[in-house]
């Protein structure tokens, strides 16, 4: 018995080690797509998308507790995108935005602090002339914080890609010429075949 059950939790992390691996290198090759299509600007939310859970803004815990609630798939997705070149940021509605970098800080040392995160901290105001509705000023002063690191970056509407899982914020990004995919947060798998039918 000892036996078969050191055999079993040995194939469980063969699996395991396998599984993250192909998501790693299909997160791998739809960042080469982005590349390919010229996207050089993710969006990520959080709650919901990046976090397997909602914080409602008020997360009681730690951010090492907050870590275990990533999906691996975007800890790929925002690891290869930043090695890769593709620009990447946190927009979201909560205010915990120290919580928040805490928590990329700890999943991403080599490429947090390139990541900008606006949410509802009110350290920030996007007075472009563009739409202010959903997402929109947030990855518009994203963008701001990116260029005055980088004044070649050419980033624009059709060279973004908003992750969402509220349908409104999805919405208001298509409308306003921005690529956008709505995450189902009950179904994460679909989201990297979704990206490639978007691009492909």
């Amino acid at each position: 018995k000892a036996f078969y059950y050191l055999f079993s939790k040995s194939t469980n992390l063969v699996l395991m080690a396998e599984a993250s691996s192909s998501l790693e290198q299909e997160c791998i090759d739809v960042v080469q797509l982005l590349k390919s299509r010229q996207i050089n600007f993710l969006a990520l939310d959080f709650d919901l998308t990046i976090l397997n859970v909602h914080t409602g803004g008020a997360w009681k815990g730690t951010p090492a507790e907050l870590v275990s609630h990533v999906r691996p798939l975007f800890l790929h997705l925002m690891s290869h995108a930043r090695a890769l070149g593709v620009h990447v940021a946190v927009v979201t509605f909560s205010p915990q935005v120290p919580m928040i970098r805490a928590v990329l800080n700890a999943l991403l040392p080599d490429h947090a602090a390139s990541i900008p995160i606006r949410g509802a901290d009110r350290t920030w105001v996007y007075e472009g002339r563009g739409s202010h509705d959903g997402k929109q000023p947030h990855m518009a002063s994203a963008v701001e914080e990116i260029l005055a690191a980088e004044p070649g970056a050419a980033i624009t509407r059709r060279s973004t890609l908003l992750v969402d899982d509220d349908a409104n914020n999805i919405k208001v990004a298509l409308g306003e010429g921005v690529r956008a995919i709505w995450l189902n947060p009950k179904e994460e798998g679909r989201l990297l075949g979704n990206i490639r039918e978007l691009l492909e």
